[in-house]
């Protein structure tokens, strides 16, 4: 007997999560999201979209913005350690709980940008997004947004 494995439909349709939040934000520092709880759905995996409005990166060598996954085991009392709105490399998370590094075009001039990432691994638990602007420049002041959506695989 075979077993086919599929993608099954999304089970949370693309979702802003971030956004006013990362406008104009400075390069290097942070932007922490609100908690996600998958313990119903139980997903396996998330795709990002991260969609930043008109800015010039032209003169920066790989710019980039940085996603550490932040978890709960307990329910959501407690997530691994993180902080919003900073930028001392001490008070960054540990590069073990990086996710994601979205890589953008540095282009000729001022423009917009979309990054996507799929098939992040998501825990069945509680867990946050937490966003480095590591672009080399501030952010737009308006119009920049991190968008997710959950899914599993499923065998057939």
């Amino acid at each position: 007997m075979t077993t086919d494995i599929k993608w099954e439909a999304a089970t949370v349709s693309l979702t802003s999560y971030l956004t006013t939040t990362l406008n104009a934000l400075a390069d290097n520092t942070t932007d922490l999201g609100a908690e996600i709880n998958n313990e119903t759905n139980l997903c396996t995996h998330m795709d990002l979209e991260l969609t930043l409005a008109s800015f010039d990166i032209s003169g920066q060598a790989n710019p980039s913005v940085t996603i550490f996954m932040l978890e709960s085991v307990d329910g959501g009392t407690d997530f691994d350690t993180g902080t919003d709105a900073v930028s001392a490399d001490a008070s960054i998370p540990a590069a073990d709980k990086i996710i994601a590094i979205m890589g953008l075009r540095p282009g000729t001039g001022a423009e917009a940008k979309t990054a996507v990432k799929s098939m992040l691994p998501i825990p069945p638990g509680r867990f946050k997004l937490l966003v480095r602007n590591t672009t080399g420049v501030a952010l737009a002041a308006s119009g920049n947004v991190l968008a997710y959506r959950t899914y599993n695989i499923n065998s057939v």
